[in-house]
């Protein structure tokens, strides 16, 4: 077709269409795509009063706190303890133990393997533009490859059509020369900045990207996902903020991001796509607030307190398994459909920003677990109550606690735990189980345990629940993705204690606490046999133990007398909750005034108890228990009462939920053995 016919054809389609636009009135309407545009802000560090509507005095956030005033609050909001993990979590939908990574290695940043299916491919597949500014940290390393990065681990290989960024962090010293760590930035697959030798300039280019990239897909449903790679240390802020903030160079950095976050809605304003745009603003992980190394008395100095934020009212911060860890600010505006000035308290996390964010673009989530849940109607007010009803806290592959309403239980645990790295060195001993009220005492300070045990039961098998399917440092959950060959491999090998070990060499020695006996009759299995016990129900695989830990709990031994002990739980195999007995001592006589003996593990008035039982008409007149915990604790009767009367004891082990088993030791009461029970089985 020569030129002078294209032009015929093209006055023709003019025409056409001038007729078409004059009688629009009488034809069918064309369906315009009305789903939303969706702004994700990913802050890195940052503390959860940081912001002046979450609470700071210090730090000035204008146009978040209109953010929050024109849309809504959450505040008790959970993402993850650490950078990688956090991104893990809230790129899947799922807790970071479950997804899947490349050679089924658990690193302490995970990374997805190419496999796992990411919030921004399940968006690119329902038809959104996908763009990334900032950083992104769920990539590993790969020889030869552009920044020495691999490809498939990237944001473009993951679902992206764009992205300008750093592919871990800004690095980890308060100042970018007191290392040799130099960070690139990427656009898209190419390394346009080698390396990053200041920090003050990258918010203003990252709205600068974002605000272009915007103005670029304005035409079509678009997904951002803006991830400042500050006010994680080293902090920067541009000459206009620099000094400017109350809260120092850490409170610098949160207003620019502010300032950021103003420029992003101008624009959207500007391009009258406002109304149309969901935005999301929440951080990664609570503060990093490390004084000294590892938070120690005596540690190196580190982090100056003005380069790094507050999570006031909370306990804890990054790294650390409590409240501040993991709780972040939240706030999220829709014009129209999140009701202006709204607020709640029930729990939500960022594993669930995938599948509502899905569910508002009309897109199909991945046919693989999730743990996320649609909050649609949640955060738009037609429902008052959260869809996500439970929250595990994990350090790594190590479950540390849940909570479930206003409860929280923290396990036991050891200082610097196993398999840890380090990020074990902002994890301190918990020695007994703990319960918290948060909506009474939000900085965890009084441990309620004792006063809410059927709340304690509650939580303790919302944890063995976790446990199977999601695992824990000692055990692969059965709904763990592995996409590779081989078992699960933790990048911190925990090593396996023995469970039949007679030498349980890696354990911490016991430590007795040297109880003088209260009389002449002991029971404390020093021949390593049952010394006239039985077993009248169920069936104990090793039931005198010469263990001197749990395999998760080396640095918390049992503590018992001797070498051996009476367990519930040892089986010739290791260690397992499952198995169910009842054992009962010999009949003796009581003698004396006082009873006392060594037991942990849990306690359950029904199921799970150490028992003093009347031998003439078999009533329970005493019982006790373990200390919901890994040491055993010591327990004093005083059976003043039944002096002169024949008893026995029975340790009863139905149980199998947490801490569901007793170990048992060094008994002793004046009394004396009934002749049918002297001889030993």
């Amino acid at each position: 077709m020569d030129i002078a016919e294209r032009s015929k054809w093209a006055r023709l389609l003019t025409a056409v269409t001038t007729f078409l636009l004059t009688f629009a009135g009488v034809l069918p309407a064309v369906a315009v795509d009305q789903r939303p545009n969706i702004i994700l802000i990913f802050t890195d560090d940052q503390g959860y009063q940081d912001l002046g509507c979450f609470g700071s005095k210090t730090i000035k956030t204008p146009n978040l706190d209109r953010m929050a005033t024109e849309g809504g609050r959450l505040t008790s909001f959970y993402a993850q303890p650490v950078c990688g993990v956090s991104r893990a979590a809230l790129m899947t939908g799922s807790y970071p133990i479950r997804v899947g990574e490349p050679g089924n290695r658990k690193l302490l940043h995970t990374v997805p393997h190419p496999k796992e299916i990411t919030m921004a491919e399940v968006l690119k597949d329902a038809g959104y533009a996908t763009g990334m500014v900032g950083k992104w940290h769920l990539t590993q390393h790969k020889s030869g490859a552009p920044g020495g990065f691999d490809p498939a681990t990237m944001p473009n290989a993951q679902g992206f059509d764009y992205f300008y960024g750093t592919p871990l962090y800004n690095g980890f010293t308060v100042q970018v020369e007191d290392t040799k760590f130099r960070s690139p930035i990427f656009h898209n697959g190419e390394v346009v900045v080698e390396a990053v030798e200041s920090w003050d300039q990258i918010t203003a280019n990252y709205t600068r990207e974002a605000i272009s990239w915007i103005k670029a897909n304005r035409e079509r449903p678009f997904f951002l996902y803006l991830a400042h790679n500050l006010p994680h240390i080293p902090v920067g802020a541009s000459e206009e903020f620099k000094g400017k903030s109350a809260g120092g160079p850490y409170g610098d950095t949160i207003e620019e991001i502010d300032w950021s976050c103003g420029e992003v809605f101008k624009t959207l304003k500007e391009l009258d796509i406002d109304d149309q745009t969901l935005v999301v603003f929440t951080s990664d992980n609570g503060p990093w607030v490390e004084t000294t190394r590892g938070m120690k008395p005596d540690g190196k100095p580190f982090i100056p307190r003005d380069h790094s934020g507050n999570a006031e009212p909370l306990r804890g911060w990054k790294m650390s398994a409590w409240e501040g860890g993991s709780r972040v600010p939240f706030i999220a505006r829709w014009p129209d459909r999140i009701p202006a000035g709204w607020s709640s308290d029930e729990i939500l996390s960022t594993m669930d920003l995938l599948p509502t964010f899905a569910a508002i673009a009309r897109g199909e989530l991945p046919a693989v677990e999730l743990d996320g849940k649609d909050a649609t109607d949640f955060l738009t007010g037609q429902s008052q109550t959260s869809p996500r009803d439970e929250y595990f806290y994990y350090a790594g592959c190590l479950v540390t606690g849940v909570r479930s309403g206003p409860w929280k239980l923290v396990l036991p645990r050891s200082n610097q735990p196993l398999g840890l790295g380090w990020w074990g060195r902002m994890i301190e001993a918990v020695p007994q189980l703990q319960l918290y009220n948060l909506h009474d005492d939000p900085g965890e300070t009084k441990n309620v345990a004792s006063n809410h045990a059927e709340v304690v039961t509650d939580l303790m098998k919302r944890i063995e629940r976790a446990r199977k399917e999601l695992g824990d440092i000692d055990r692969t959950g059965e709904g763990a993705r592995f996409h590779d060959d081989g078992p699960r491999r933790l990048q911190v090998p925990v090593k396996k204690q023995a469970g039949n070990s007679r030498e349980n060499a890696k354990a911490v020695p016991s430590k007795y606490d040297g109880f003088k006996p209260l009389g002449n009759l002991r029971f404390t299995f020093e021949s390593g046999k049952l010394e006239g016990w039985e077993i009248l129900d169920g069936q104990a695989g090793h039931s005198v133990s010469d263990h001197l830990s749990l395999p998760r709990w080396q640095n918390m031994p049992f503590n018992h007398q001797g070498k051996f002990h009476l367990s519930t739980v040892a089986t010739p195999d290791g260690f397992s909750d499952k198995q169910t007995v009842v054992l009962q001592s010999p009949t003796f006589v009581i003698r004396g005034d006082r009873a006392s003996f060594l037991a942990s593990g849990g306690f359950d008035k029904q199921t799970l108890f150490v028992g003093l039982f009347d031998a003439e008409t078999g009533d329970i007149v005493r019982a006790a228990g373990g200390p919901k915990g890994p040491q055993m604790k010591r327990t004093i009767w005083d059976v003043r009462a039944f002096k002169g009367k024949s008893a026995f004891l029975r340790i009863v082990d139905r149980n199998q939920s947490g801490w569901g088993h007793l170990t048992f030791d060094d008994f002793s009461i004046d009394g004396t053995l009934q002749p049918s029970s002297a001889q030993e089985q």
